[in-house]
């Protein structure tokens, strides 16, 4: 969708408390619309009605400010604690957000789901984007904090100091698991411009094969090697 027009909504409550002083003062009320850029027209009808719109068109918010707010973060919640919603597992949770808060809203009824126009315009006001998650087990997550990953970086860095190593004898090794039925995990929403982004999976099923590869910071590196079940 594109907006036809270059209208933007700049008549707040701030703008028309700052039209009242003005015209207070001695101020015409072209001059005060001038000022703001704004039609002559339109700065007397909002001081006769003493309101300003909330939106632009015919269409009207379905929640307030604070209650998208509201919805935002427990998204962002959900996806910190590697429990990333999905996009149809937001189109419910909004349905419901809006139910147990007595909000009037368009959506669908009969599925009790959010639609995916309302879900993509909502991504976008937040700075939310759908992305594909890494498996990560619960042991990983129980372990992967800040308090463990400081201290990992602490004891580096003491024994970089103590020893001096070179970059030819610094060698960093990582694994990844190969499963014989792959199960792709569906995307989840999280913040936009995140780097990781994981999801706790199930057991392993299957066969898995185990592939270990090593590098040096100088760039050499140790041909990988694959470990069979």
């Amino acid at each position: 969708y594109k907006r036809k027009s270059d209208r933007k909504l700049i008549f707040t409550e701030e703008n028309l408390a700052e039209a009242k002083r003005k015209i207070s003062e001695g101020t015409s009320k072209r001059r005060v619309a001038l000022e703001m850029g704004i039609a002559e027209s339109t700065l007397r009808k909002r001081l006769k009605s003493g309101t300003v719109p909330t939106s632009l068109g015919r269409y009207k918010t379905i929640f307030s400010k604070e209650e998208e707010q509201e919805l935002a973060q427990q998204v962002r919640d959900l996806d910190k604690m590697f429990y990333g919603l999905t996009k149809k597992g937001l189109q419910i949770a909004t349905y419901k957000f809006a139910v147990l808060n007595n909000v009037p809203n368009t959506f669908n009824k009969v599925k009790q789901m959010a639609g995916e126009t309302w879900i993509v315009g909502f991504c976008q006001r937040h700075n939310i984007t759908l992305r594909q998650p890494e498996k990560c087990s619960m042991g990983r997550v129980m372990g992967f904090n800040k308090t463990q990953v400081q201290r990992f970086f602490d004891n580096l860095k003491e024994l970089y100091e103590k020893r001096k190593y070179i970059p030819e004898r610094i060698f960093n090794m990582d694994e990844t698991g190969l499963s014989t039925v792959p199960n792709k995990l569906p995307k989840v929403l999280t913040t936009k411009g995140k780097k990781l982004v994981s999801k706790v999976s199930s057991g392993e099923r299957g066969q898995l094969i185990t592939a270990v590869c090593c590098v040096s910071a100088s760039g050499i590196y140790v041909p990988p090697a694959l470990i069979f079940p």
